[in-house]
């Protein structure tokens, strides 16, 4: 009996430990299919995974980021209240929820929320550029570049932090640290289109009409088509 009683407990075993590899596999796709910026098949991976292997981890996390994202935000606003049930705690979710005040147009409620986040973790990059999103939308330029100044410092290789920080300052006539923003930007991701174009413009707005033109066929040559029509336009 002490025989079969042991062996009982071995296949119990066995079985609760294929679960739990079965489980953090499905998990680790997820996040792997999450990285790919595929954001509709993040989340049906995720309708598929029993809701007892979700826990407050980055799961529901992901879903609901993935679903602002798409614009999917009643849903959205579904998880993250999911969230909050199974952890009042985690302030993470103030940054998805700022997301989605920013994705309604509701910029002061998500400066809020990503005042909370940056009330647990003054270091959270994210909050901090999507915060100076908001100001910068609010037309609160000199505060939005003070954020991204912040972001920069934290994380020196955010591209779009850059470009974002050269486009409020463009706004705030600083041309010549506009230029070096974008510049900035484009070096660390040699296919950003925005960052081509905005620099572009930014020589042809200062006269300068050859960096313009350099600019574009860089960005030409990099595979960028929005860069064939301008150079037509800017450079004869």
């Amino acid at each position: 009996m002490k025989t079969a009683h042991l062996k009982y407990l071995t296949c119990l075993l066995c079985l609760f430990t294929y679960t739990q590899i079965v489980s953090q596999t499905k998990k680790q796709k997820v996040k792997e299919i999450f990285q790919t910026k595929n954001y509709q098949l993040t989340i049906d991976e995720i309708n598929v995974i029993e809701s007892s292997e979700i826990h407050f981890d980055s799961i529901l996390y992901l879903k609901a980021y993935s679903q602002i994202k798409l614009n999917q935000l009643k849903e959205a606003n579904v998880t993250i209240n999911q969230i909050l049930q199974i952890n009042p705690n985690y302030y993470e979710v103030y940054f998805l929820k700022g997301l989605l005040c920013a994705k309604k147009e509701k910029y002061p409620d998500a400066i809020e929320n990503f005042n909370k986040v940056l009330d647990s973790n003054p270091n959270h990059d994210k909050a901090l550029y999507n915060r100076a999103l908001a100001k910068g939308l609010l037309n609160d330029y000199s505060n939005a570049i003070k954020d991204l100044d912040k972001c920069i410092s934290i994380n020196a290789n955010y591209a779009m932090a850059y470009y974002n920080r050269g486009y409020w300052k463009e706004l705030s006539e600083n041309d010549t640290e506009a230029i070096s923003d974008y510049k900035k930007a484009i070096d660390l991701d040699h296919h950003y289109t925005e960052a081509y174009i905005a620099l572009a413009y930014i020589y042809t707005h200062i006269g300068d009409q050859a960096s313009a033109c350099e600019t574009l066929t860089k960005a030409k040559n990099e595979g960028i088509e929005a860069a064939n029509d301008l150079i037509k336009d800017i450079c004869k």
